[in-house]
Formats: structure tokens, sequence, C-alpha cells
């Protein structure tokens, strides 16, 4: 799922972030970084002789959106905001269900209870 795109001169940044946290970056369509993030990450953007960085940030219990910034030299150049899924916030509010009852169990029989 596409969540923004920027456009700096000729060139075209995507951001896109998936239902399990999985963060890829696209320029002129080709992917250029693909990482896991539970609440942001930096991810490096060559643009022919010009280094950027597009950072994305998310608080899971603020807003409920994705801040993004894209910088080159540290300067911002651009800033965006991306709501989040609701099947995302679902999704990761079941995982962590299922881990403390599966961590639950598993304690109580190690320790005999």
């Amino acid at each position: 799922m596409k969540d923004d795109e920027f456009n700096i001169e000729n060139n075209k940044i995507e951001f896109l972030n998936s239902i399990f946290g999985i963060e890829s970056v696209l320029l002129n369509g080709k992917r250029i970084s693909k990482k896991f993030s539970f609440s942001g990450l930096t991810h490096e953007i060559k643009l022919h002789a010009r280094d950027a960085i597009l950072e994305s940030k998310y608080k899971q219990f603020d807003k409920k959106e994705i801040k993004l910034e894209l910088k080159e030299n540290g300067v911002l150049l651009k800033e965006q905001f991306v709501k989040t899924d609701k099947k995302q916030r679902y999704v990761w509010f079941l995982i962590g269900i299922g881990l403390g009852i599966t961590i639950y169990e598993l304690l109580t029989s190690l320790l005999g209870y």
C-alpha cells in the first residue's frame, strides 16, 4: 500500500508501510530500502550526486500517524504526515495479546503452576 510520495526535481520518492510494519522506499519505481519498523526508521536515498534521507517517526499511542521528513545534509526539505491504517493497529494488538498468552502459558508450565 502506497502511503505517500515526494517529488524532488524529476525524481519520485514513494513511502510504503505494510500492515506488519515493513517500510519500503521506492525511487522512481525501484525499491531502494526495505526495513522493519516499530516506531520509525531512517532510509538513505541517493539522488545522483545528492544524498538525502527519509525519516519516518511513529508514536504508537499518540496521534496514530506517521511523520515523514525528507532531509538533505540535515536540512528539512519536506515534511508530510500519513494516517496509520486501523488494520495495522489491530494486527499488532492481537500479536501482543497472543504473545502475552504464550509467554504466560510457557512460564506456568515451566514453573509448575
